[in-house]
């Protein structure tokens, strides 16, 4: 249970056009799954996201889940981003208990050192 389950997740997700130049989710501190991490090359926090780059996400098509739902939710609502739609708080909550599920099952394994 790699990164598979997590793209299924990631199809769930509305596409979306940010206004250039908006970081906004650039800003927050997040969550990802370890395959995840290793699909960015690490991740340490200092204020805004190591990845965000001349005002640009540098591994924009490798973000996590949590990068990809800022903006495309009732949730999580930017004034800069324009989704095809909004996910409703119902389907947003449903992704997200999802992606937890599969979180703490990869950070099980990984303590268990598999």
């Amino acid at each position: 249970m790699k990164m598979r389950e997590i793209r299924e997740l990631y199809k769930r997700i509305p596409a979306s056009k940010c206004k250039d130049g908006c970081d906004r989710c650039c800003h927050n501190i997040i969550q990802f799954t370890p395959s995840e991490e290793a699909m960015m090359g690490g991740y340490r926090w200092d204020g805004q996201c190591p990845h965000l780059k001349e005002g640009k996400c540098a591994v924009y098509d490798n973000r996590p889940l949590v990068c990809r739902i800022y903006g495309t939710s009732e949730l999580f609502q930017c004034k800069d981003c324009t989704p095809e739609r909004l996910l409703s708080e119902e389907e947003t909550l449903e992704i997200m208990r999802e992606y937890n599920r599969i979180r703490d099952f990869q950070l099980k394994k990984q303590r268990e050192g598999e």
